[in-house]
Protein backbone atom coordinates (compact mmCIF):
# COMPACT_ATOMS: atom_id res chain seq x y z
CA UNK A 1 0.00 0.00 0.00
CA UNK A 2 3.15 2.23 1.17
CA UNK A 3 4.54 2.02 -2.41
CA UNK A 4 1.06 2.42 -4.17
CA UNK A 5 1.19 6.08 -2.33
CA UNK A 6 4.43 6.57 -3.03
CA UNK A 7 4.18 5.67 -6.37
CA UNK A 8 1.04 8.03 -6.72
CA UNK A 9 2.84 10.77 -4.95
CA UNK A 10 5.53 10.56 -7.43
CA UNK A 11 3.88 10.39 -10.29
CA UNK A 12 1.38 13.53 -9.47
CA UNK A 13 5.10 15.78 -8.51
CA UNK A 14 6.07 14.24 -11.86
CA UNK A 15 3.23 15.72 -14.11
CA UNK A 16 3.59 19.33 -11.75
CA UNK A 17 7.14 19.33 -12.88
CA UNK A 18 5.97 18.85 -16.67
CA UNK A 19 3.35 21.01 -16.67
CA UNK A 20 5.20 24.04 -14.66
CA UNK A 21 8.15 23.15 -17.25
CA UNK A 22 5.45 23.38 -19.88
CA UNK A 23 3.95 26.68 -18.97
CA UNK A 24 7.31 28.08 -18.54
CA UNK A 25 8.44 27.48 -21.60
CA UNK A 26 4.97 29.29 -23.17
CA UNK A 27 5.67 32.42 -21.35
CA UNK A 28 9.18 32.50 -22.31
CA UNK A 29 7.91 31.90 -26.03
CA UNK A 30 5.08 34.10 -25.96
CA UNK A 31 7.88 36.89 -24.85
CA UNK A 32 10.82 36.30 -27.38
CA UNK A 33 8.60 36.00 -30.67
CA UNK A 34 11.29 37.54 -32.46
CA UNK A 35 13.34 34.70 -32.31
CA UNK A 36 12.92 32.69 -35.01
CA UNK A 37 14.34 29.54 -32.59
CA UNK A 38 12.48 29.78 -29.83
CA UNK A 39 9.14 29.88 -32.24
CA UNK A 40 10.18 27.04 -33.99
CA UNK A 41 10.59 25.01 -30.88
CA UNK A 42 7.08 26.42 -29.57
CA UNK A 43 5.28 24.85 -31.94
CA UNK A 44 6.00 21.06 -29.97
CA UNK A 45 4.38 23.05 -26.97
CA UNK A 46 0.37 21.65 -26.16
CA UNK A 47 -0.29 24.80 -24.27
CA UNK A 48 0.23 27.32 -27.01
CA UNK A 49 -2.85 27.49 -29.37
CA UNK A 50 -2.92 28.70 -32.63
CA UNK A 51 -5.27 31.36 -33.69
CA UNK A 52 -7.16 31.30 -36.85
CA UNK A 53 -7.29 34.87 -38.75
CA UNK A 54 -8.83 36.00 -41.68
CA UNK A 55 -8.00 38.02 -45.03
CA UNK A 56 -8.78 39.05 -48.21
CA UNK A 57 -5.88 38.58 -50.56
CA UNK A 58 -4.27 41.06 -52.12
CA UNK A 59 -1.05 41.78 -54.21
CA UNK A 60 2.08 40.35 -52.84
CA UNK A 61 4.27 42.74 -51.46
CA UNK A 62 7.76 40.86 -52.54
CA UNK A 63 8.32 38.59 -55.43
CA UNK A 64 11.51 36.53 -55.37
CA UNK A 65 12.81 33.78 -57.08
CA UNK A 66 14.91 30.85 -55.34
CA UNK A 67 18.11 28.65 -56.44
CA UNK A 68 15.38 26.04 -58.43
CA UNK A 69 13.91 28.81 -60.38
CA UNK A 70 10.45 28.86 -58.36
CA UNK A 71 8.54 31.99 -57.09
CA UNK A 72 8.37 32.79 -53.59
CA UNK A 73 5.61 35.31 -53.06
CA UNK A 74 5.33 37.05 -50.07
CA UNK A 75 2.11 38.99 -48.15
CA UNK A 76 1.91 41.13 -45.80
CA UNK A 77 -1.46 42.37 -45.12
CA UNK A 78 -4.05 42.96 -42.68
CA UNK A 79 -5.76 39.94 -41.11
CA UNK A 80 -8.39 39.98 -38.56
CA UNK A 81 -9.70 37.38 -36.31
CA UNK A 82 -13.23 35.82 -35.16
CA UNK A 83 -14.04 39.40 -32.94
CA UNK A 84 -12.81 41.82 -35.26
CA UNK A 85 -9.33 42.27 -33.61
CA UNK A 86 -6.87 43.33 -36.33
CA UNK A 87 -3.41 41.82 -36.54
CA UNK A 88 -1.05 42.12 -39.61
CA UNK A 89 0.90 39.11 -40.90
CA UNK A 90 3.43 38.41 -43.30
CA UNK A 91 3.40 34.84 -45.24
CA UNK A 92 4.73 33.16 -47.66
CA UNK A 93 3.12 31.23 -50.90
CA UNK A 94 5.78 29.24 -52.92
CA UNK A 95 4.03 27.21 -55.68
CA UNK A 96 1.46 29.88 -57.11
CA UNK A 97 0.56 33.35 -56.59
CA UNK A 98 -2.72 34.15 -54.61
CA UNK A 99 -5.88 35.17 -56.67
CA UNK A 100 -6.46 38.65 -55.15
CA UNK A 101 -9.93 39.07 -53.60
CA UNK A 102 -9.97 36.06 -52.12
CA UNK A 103 -10.88 34.91 -48.44
CA UNK A 104 -8.55 33.06 -46.34
CA UNK A 105 -8.55 30.88 -43.21
CA UNK A 106 -4.53 32.10 -41.52
CA UNK A 107 -3.46 29.42 -38.63
CA UNK A 108 -1.13 31.26 -36.78
CA UNK A 109 1.22 30.47 -33.66
CA UNK A 110 2.97 32.87 -32.06
CA UNK A 111 2.98 35.53 -34.48
CA UNK A 112 3.94 33.04 -37.29
CA UNK A 113 2.09 31.66 -39.85
CA UNK A 114 1.06 27.94 -39.63
CA UNK A 115 -1.21 27.42 -42.23
CA UNK A 116 -3.71 29.11 -45.01
CA UNK A 117 -6.73 27.72 -46.67
CA UNK A 118 -8.82 29.58 -49.28
CA UNK A 119 -12.37 29.90 -47.85
CA UNK A 120 -15.82 31.17 -48.81
CA UNK A 121 -16.93 34.15 -47.76
CA UNK A 122 -19.87 32.38 -45.94
CA UNK A 123 -17.13 30.72 -43.76
CA UNK A 124 -15.86 33.79 -42.41
CA UNK A 125 -17.22 35.04 -39.42
CA UNK A 126 -19.18 38.43 -39.58
CA UNK A 127 -17.53 40.59 -37.06
CA UNK A 128 -14.13 39.58 -39.36
CA UNK A 129 -16.24 40.16 -42.42
CA UNK A 130 -17.36 43.05 -41.19
CA UNK A 131 -13.87 44.54 -40.61
CA UNK A 132 -12.05 43.04 -43.96
CA UNK A 133 -14.55 44.50 -46.06
CA UNK A 134 -14.42 48.41 -44.66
Amino acid sequence: MRLLIKSIIGIFILIVIVWSVLLAWKIYAEQHTDNAAVADLAKLNPLIESENYYIKTQQPTKIKKDNNSHHVYTYKQQAVDKNGQRKVITFNAFSDKLKTNHYLKVEVKLDRVQSYKEVSQQQVPSKALQRIDS
